[in-house]
Parts: structure tokens; sequence; C-alpha cells
């Protein structure tokens, strides 16, 4: 499997160097009440970090004011973008298997699984006759700012190539906000079968490009080639221009056809943070839009966005290598509230 890398390509703003943060944390966060998922989550987070040696441990765990390590994420490899935390490959079986029952936790059962896929795509690349980089399930790793807590806000981070969950969590809620998705292959073997790890959102994508009249895909189709992503590393802070068809001006079918574009993206999220932010979405469906560009055909071949109050997201296929429809960039924030800003941050 060969791969390539454009340096220059795959994302507006970001490149080797990434994502930059100046979050400043304010001195006194309002918590709020906890709930039975942010108990769970946080017994996950402990019961993860008392497998580790105190060697690792510190490794792993961050301040949580640390903005260099808040924004230690990216599409490139480990080899040209340096994380921070723990490698995969540097865990025992046990501490694999506690770290497994986290990200279940935090995950939806469709988030793990596209976590686990998005790496199995990734140990394909191994040995590839692409650039020299470090490919594979184990480089992926998970890091800690701040210490797993319900009275006091913390992050988990996992991620590596084409993979960066960022996971603020105060209290009862959690923002997923920046969310990177994608890879590359994208049509894989796993679990016995040939699986197309993107299908689910691509295949809503297009139902709702199809349930829509000719004057309302005049909108919606913003141009015939494919444009590249916006919202990649290095994006902080960046708000996109609305286009499209608006929410506003759908039927109701349409209206739910959209939402169910954005839920196989938010689906990834445990079920009690995808019911609260698709509450948001569905809340401000009206001042919400749809873009599409790139062709109709083949599957998987376009870009398209969604953007409103609640959301911003992207699936961005990459024009690099011989199928474009085989490598994905896609990207999901949340305006106002990157890395739980809206809660975390000073005034």
């Amino acid at each position: 499997m060969a791969l390539i890398l454009g340096l220059g390509a795959c994302s507006s703003g970001g490149g080797p160097d990434g994502e930059t943060v100046g979050i400043t944390i304010a001195d006194n966060v309002e918590v709020g009440a906890s709930d039975a998922k942010a108990e769970s989550i946080v017994s996950a987070a402990e019961a993860f970090l008392t497998t580790l040696s105190d060697e690792q441990r510190a490794a792993v765990v961050y301040d949580f004011d640390d903005n260099a390590q808040r924004a230690r994420w990216s599409n490139f490899p480990t080899s040209f973008v340096e994380r921070g935390g723990i490698m995969r490959k540097d865990l025992s079986q046990d501490q694999l298997a506690a770290l497994d029952a986290l990200l279940r936790e935090v995950l939806s059962a469709d988030g793990f699984r596209n976590a686990r896929m998005q790496m199995a795509a990734d140990d394909t690349l191994v040995g590839g006759d692409g650039p020299a980089a470090d490919f594979g399930s184990g480089f992926y790793y998970v890091a800690f700012l701040g210490e797993p807590s319900t009275d006091a806000p913390w992050m988990l981070q996992f991620g590596g190539h084409h993979m960066a969950y960022n996971m603020t969590f105060v209290g009862a809620k959690a923002s997923f906000s920046p969310m990177l998705t994608g890879g590359q292959p994208l049509t894989i073997q796993f679990e016995g079968k040939e699986v197309y790890i993107t299908r689910e959102e691509v295949a809503a994508s297009r139902n709702f490009l199809g349930s829509l009249t000719e004057s309302q895909r005049g909108e919606a189709i913003r141009g015939d080639a494919v444009i590249n992503i916006l919202l990649g590393p290095g994006a902080h802070g960046t708000v996109i221009t609305d286009e499209g068809v608006r929410g506003a001006d759908l039927d109701e079918r349409q209206r739910e056809l959209l939402l169910a574009v954005v839920e196989a993206r938010v689906g990834q999220f445990n079920a009690r943070d995808a019911a609260a932010k698709m509450a948001e979405v569905r809340a401000t469906i009206g001042d919400t839009w749809f873009a599409w560009w790139g062709p109709t055909e083949p599957f998987g071949a376009a870009y398209f966005r969604v953007t409103g109050p609640a959301i911003m997201m992207e699936y961005g296929p990459q024009e690099m290598g011989d199928d474009i429809t085989e490598h994905a960039h896609n990207m999901y924030r949340d305006p106002g509230n990157d890395y739980g800003a809206r809660w975390i941050a000073a005034d």
C-alpha cells in the first residue's frame, strides 16, 4: 500500500507545526453536579492509570493548563508531529485492555469500532512504499491533562495518524471538540469482512443530497471539485461562513435526513454526550447549513460540511495517491467550545 503525504495540503492552517491553543484556564471552574456516566468514565480512567508504573504515569499525566500538550495532535504520523503521553506499543496487554475499557466508556460502540478500524487501516501501511514514517496501531498515544475527577475539569486525548480524540470533561458535561477522524485506506479487511470505514456518514450525506429538490441541490452543491478541509490542525478559532442549503428552507423529512448526517459523526460519542449535542443541533437546525463540493459519484469522492450555531463538521477526501475515495480527513468542532473553552476559560 503506497502512502503519499502532502505536507502542505493536509489542512488549512495546519502542517507539521499543528494546532496552537492559547486558552487561559479560569481560577475557579464551575464544575456542577456529576452523574452516573461521569463517575463511570472517571472510574475507568483511574483503573487505567493504576496499571501504570510511576514513570509511565508521570509521562501520561500533564497539568490541566498545559496548552502545548492540549494542541499536540495532527493528521500526520508521529514521525512528523510529535505527540505526548504513552504509545500503545509501550503498554502491556493488561494496560491495553484497561485503555480499551476506558475508550469504550467515553465512546459509543460505533466510536470505539471506528477507532479500531482506523488503527487497523494504519497497520496496512506498515512496510509500504511511501515515505519513511511510524505507521501502525502501536503508534497511537494516550494522555491526560489533569487528574480524572468529577469535581474538577480534566481532559483525555487519544490519537495518532489520521485520528485525534480530544475530550474535555467538566462534571457531567463533555466536549469532544476538536475531533479528527478519517483514515487511509478506507477499504480494509476488519473482523473477517471487507468494510469501508466511513460508509455510514457518506451514505447519510448522499441520502440527504438525494432528498433535495433541483433548486435546493443548486444551492447545496457549491462546486464540481473537491476542496480542502478548513478546520484541521492549526485552525483553532476558525469560524466557517455558512454556505449551501439552510435548514429553515427544508421540509421535515429533509431536516431529519440532515440530522442523520450529523448523527453519523456525533454518534461516535457515548450516548449521554451524543444526545446532548444532538439536542443542541436539533434546536438550531433552522440555522444549520449543508454544502457539497465535488462529484456525486463515486461513493466517498466529495467534500461536504455542516455548519451552524452548535456544530461545524467536514468530510474531506484527500487528493493524494491513486484513489481519492480511499483517504479522508474529517473534522468536528464545536463553535465556541473547542477544548471545553466555554466552561474552562477565564473571562
